[in-house]
């Protein structure tokens, strides 16, 4: 079987839509029309202290719990066409079962061996999106940044501020409307809302 016929039959179809979904979404990421937390639960703990009660007890006990929900559900779905696309070209022709039934247990058991790879491949980023509420919000309100998006909604936007050292930390960030701001727009953030879990940020003047 060709790989395109694996890529468009049963079970290559269904991960390979959604690894198709999330290659579109990254796109419109890197493109500025979307942000990091566009998709998914708003799970990101953000510090150590954080409370993580109310996510998957499983992506919990897998250490996935401190990663942005886009970047966990990327990493399954990669492992889970990998493993899938592999299990059909290689095992399934031998396999003595319908085409449903061999699927079917395919799809599920790359399921899966795909959250325990993602577990171990992410993790290591964990300490890169852990940092100290308290520190990051002191020290990022006040300062000027850099809009990454194409534009900054009421609940929509990211930025980039200089801490200083050549270290730079991206924000999740809200205005109020209407504004002008656009990538690459200066602006300087003014406070961080707890609830949003966005700082607000507003059009830079310089003097």
């Amino acid at each position: 079987m060709s790989f395109l016929q694996l890529l468009t039959s049963y079970p290559g179809l269904l991960p390979s839509i959604f690894v198709g979904v999330m290659l579109v979404f990254w796109l419109l990421t890197i493109a500025g029309l979307l942000d990091m937390d566009s998709i998914g639960p708003d799970w990101l703990g953000g510090s150590e202290d954080a409370d993580v009660s109310g996510l998957p007890e499983m992506l919990v006990a897998l250490g996935l719990d401190r990663l942005p929900f886009s970047i966990v559900i990327s990493g399954v779905a990669f492992y889970w066409w990998l493993l899938t696309m592999l299990a059909a070209g290689l095992l399934m022709p031998h396999v003595p079962l319908p085409l449903w039934a061999s699927g079917t247990l395919v799809l599920t058991v790359a399921l899966f061996a795909a959250m325990l790879l993602a577990s171990a491949s992410l993790r290591p980023l964990k300490p890169l999106f852990v940092v100290n509420d308290k520190v990051t919000r002191e020290s990022a309100v006040g300062r000027r940044c850099r809009i990454l998006t194409l534009s900054v909604e009421d609940n929509f936007g990211q930025a980039e501020v200089e801490m200083g050292g050549g270290t730079r930390l991206t924000l999740q960030v809200y205005a109020a409307q209407p504004n002008r701001l656009s990538r690459d727009s200066p602006a300087v953030v003014l406070e961080f809302d707890p609830r949003r879990k966005r700082y607000l940020v507003a059009e830079f003047d310089p003097p």
